[in-house]
């Protein structure tokens, strides 16, 4: 006679495998093999907590060309967090390494917003931040409320309050941590933070002339503000661009829902001042001595820059032509879509801003040493984990590869010498650098985990 348990355990075997591999009958009909392999992975990884099961589909998305890429992205920092998990992560190199292949579509565009094409042609850094994704985010759950709303809100007196709030909440962790009384605590971390900043404003003042802060991080709240918003939280993106010689020629683009409305109500309440159409003043808000000018070069986005720029960019929308560089914007589209922000430099911005604050002598040995980067390009990626992924185009294979071995030795060296308590030998052991398989750009790739970002905001 047959063993009953045997029979059941068989069953429930089947029975896995089966929803590893079957899909429901519900949610099937008009999915794309994308949605179809996310879904099985997801359920294998959260639901039957099968490993195996879930690491074969989302391996198997990577490799699915789709213009769907936030479900790569997902996949992928899932799939670190499974290989990490496992005995042995050598799978996890290879996974990082493929960030910037995998899942891409031919002609996948719209990482910018539309009327970036306007900006000058000398612009060669442009960034951008998907404000929704980055705020849907699950690594709040782990950090709390209170630093994203810290992330995104405008007004002064209540991002002061987040501020104490965050010192404070991180104090008593400590304390509790510890033993020692907060207040003590408190103190010596305001204490340092006092240091250090007087450290940068004295390594400031030693080097070159400081850069402007870029607009989009000066009079983007009070642009808000006017709005009618106490924080930017509901736009749904918001990018920025400049010359790297040249902060104070920086431009800021939003895009809003609702924009018109609210630009309505503005110009009804007096707080904008209409120039000619689709063309605002802001009275009484200056960027390194210019008025700053708001204008709408397509619907739903709204251009913040000072007025000579804008007349430029406004100029440039009339004639309908194209003046961003060919060579930026070749880079930001071979940026994946789906990421949470990105930013990308052209080529004498990363080697200016690279090696630019080093004497003369120490600058020529070094660029005849390193490849010549023909650019830069970082995304990042924000789910339960944060990734930061750097491709930097080069003209030297050879030196690129001389350079990749030297990187590796110190970060294993690093690795081996570190204690297992040292932070940052725990974080440097987690950085991969590496060569495309081309050899025409080099890889650097770092996941976070939502543990390890805790503990550098909060111990």
């Amino acid at each position: 006679m047959r063993n009953p348990g045997h029979r059941s355990r068989r069953h429930l075997a089947v029975a896995l495998a089966l929803a590893c591999v079957a899909a429901p009958r519900g949610g099937a009909a008009g999915e794309t093999e994308a949605q179809r392999l996310h879904r099985r992975g997801v359920q294998c990884m959260d639901v039957i907590e099968r490993s195996d099961c879930a690491i074969e589909h989302f391996e198997a998305l990577l490799q699915t060309r789709t213009e769907q890429r936030e479900l790569v992205n997902d996949a992928m920092l899932r799939l670190v967090r499974l290989h990490r998990a496992a005995p042995q992560d050598e799978a996890l190199a290879p996974v990082l390494r493929h960030f910037w292949d995998a899942g891409r579509s031919r002609g996948a565009r719209g990482q910018l917003p539309w009327s970036m094409r306007f900006v000058p042609p000398d612009f060669d850094v442009v960034y951008a931040v998907e404000i929704q994704r980055v705020g849907d985010a699950g690594l709040w759950q782990r950090l709390g409320p209170q630093l994203r709303e810290a992330l995104f809100v405008c007004d002064p007196a209540r991002r002061r309050d987040l501020e104490d709030e965050r010192r404070f909440a991180r104090a008593e962790r400590k304390a509790a941590a510890t033993g020692r009384d907060y207040k003590v605590i408190l103190y010596e971390d305001l204490d340092r933070e006092r240091a250090r900043e007087a450290q940068r404003e004295a390594a400031r003042s030693r080097g070159r002339p400081r850069q402007p802060t870029p607009i989009a991080f000066e009079s983007v709240c009070e642009v808000a503000m006017v709005l009618g918003f106490d924080d930017v939280a509901q736009w749904r993106r918001l990018a920025g661009a400049m010359p790297h010689g040249d902060f104070a020629r920086s431009i800021a683009l939003a895009e809003i829902d609702g924009l018109e409305a609210r630009l309505r109500s503005a110009v009804e309440q007096a707080k904008l001042l209409e120039i000619g159409p689709d063309h605002w003043g802001v009275p009484g808000l200056q960027y390194e001595g210019q008025d700053v000018e708001l204008a709408r070069l397509d619907d739903g986005e709204l251009l913040i820059a000072p007025a000579a720029l804008i007349d430029t960019m406004i100029a440039a929308r009339t004639s309908t032509k194209r003046t961003m560089s060919r060579t930026l914007s070749g880079l930001v589209d071979r940026v994946p879509q789906g990421t949470a922000f990105f930013a990308v430099l052209g080529e004498q911005a990363v080697f200016d801003l690279g090696l630019g604050a080093l004497r003369p002598g120490a600058r020529s040995v070094l660029a005849a040493l390193l490849p010549r980067p023909k650019g830069m390009q970082i995304a990042g990626l924000l789910g339960d984990d944060v990734g930061l992924f750097t491709r930097v185009p080069t003209d030297n294979p050879v030196k690129a590869r001389m350079l990749v071995a030297l990187a590796r030795q110190l970060i294993d060296g690093a690795s081996d010498e570190g204690d297992d308590d040292d932070p940052g030998a725990r974080l440097l052991a987690g950085l991969d650098v590496a060569q495309t398989k081309d050899r025409r750009a080099l890889l650097a790739s770092y996941v976070l985990s939502g543990a390890q970002l805790e503990s550098l905001v909060w111990d």
